[in-house]
């Protein structure tokens, strides 16, 4: 039974967003609430919950990792991150000097970010510090980290694209 109403939920709110798009991109929510739902910069533009290439960003083959983007939130600091392979380069968000449970995700959109996939949330679980999966840097891709400290959620501006 929760399956099916969490199913009916979830095919209300897809209605809602075709229905109704700038309800939703002024609440700053997606709409369905629930643990399920997150906030996100603009969720006009949002496509689905997708990390892409979908690789660890903790993998010892990265070279040294570098910080392409960053935006304070109070004391937190949310970065777009950038390491590369032996083949590809890579992008991931970061939150640091942040408390437990805020959350961290990284935006990727390959139309110009007039759509994009949000890879995350991912939360700060312990420490101060958490990090997205990452996806490959390609031509035509942008990215950008976006998280919430405090209660306020800010971007990075877009790279690439």
């Amino acid at each position: 039974m929760n399956r099916i109403a969490f199913s009916l939920g979830a095919l209300a709110a897809a209605a809602a967003l075709v229905a109704a798009p700038e309800a939703v991109a002024t609440t700053g929510r997606i709409a369905g609430g629930g643990p399920e739902s997150a906030d996100v910069a603009a969720p006009y533009g949002v496509i689905n919950h997708s990390c892409g290439l979908n690789v660890s960003a903790h993998q010892s083959y990265l070279s040294p990792p570098v910080t392409l983007r960053k935006v304070k939130i109070g004391s937190a600091v949310v970065e777009l991150r950038s390491g590369a392979t032996a083949s590809t380069t890579l992008e991931w968000a970061r939150i640091r000097q942040a408390r437990r449970g805020d959350p961290v995700w990284l935006d990727w959109s390959d139309d110009g970010r007039r759509n994009w996939h949000v890879c995350g949330p991912y939360k700060v679980r312990s420490g101060d510090d958490a990090l997205t999966r990452a996806n490959n840097s390609m031509s035509g891709r942008a990215m950008r980290a976006c998280g919430r400290h405090g209660g306020v959620t800010k971007c990075t501006s877009w790279s690439g694209g």
